[in-house]
């Protein structure tokens, strides 16, 4: 007999598994950044909105790499969601004129970051999707 009620677990359970294989990616894709090799910058520009977010500040930033000027932007995760005070943060920590550390990827010397490493919220899209899974697995187990 068809039972509507497993199938929506089932894909509830799939849905988070997805999620948390995501998460993961994320989490990965942050850590291979602290090993990137670093060089010197300076903050060319540093404004309180940019073009796709008016919460998001816009950071430009340049550099020298293997002898020729290179620029860069501080690029925010998807699905950033900053609240009025993120952008004051962000000029606070990058006024134009400073001097900044920027880590560029060797297999592709335009990716770019000025803060290595793990954000945030980047450990709680595994966890959602990690408890999705759970919960999913759990409920199907208590149906059967």
């Amino acid at each position: 007999m068809f039972n509507a009620y497993v199938v929506i677990l089932w894909l509830f359970l799939l849905s988070g598994l997805a999620v948390s294989w995501w998460g993961w990616s994320v989490i990965a894709a942050a850590r291979r950044t602290l090993t990137w090799p670093q060089v010197d910058g300076v903050i060319e520009r540093c404004d309180a909105v940019s073009e796709e977010d008016d919460l998001l500040p816009h950071i430009t930033f340049s550099y020298i790499l293997n002898g020729q000027q290179q620029h860069g932007k501080l690029e925010f995760p998807s699905g950033t969601i900053p609240n009025p005070e993120f952008a004051a943060v962000y000029m606070q920590r990058y006024p134009v004129g400073s001097a900044v550390r920027v880590s560029y990827n060797p297999a592709n010397n335009e990716q770019t970051t000025l803060e290595p490493g793990l954000g945030q919220g980047d450990w709680l899209i595994l966890g959602l999707g990690i408890a999705a899974t759970v919960a999913a697995a759990v409920s199907l187990m208590i149906s059967e």
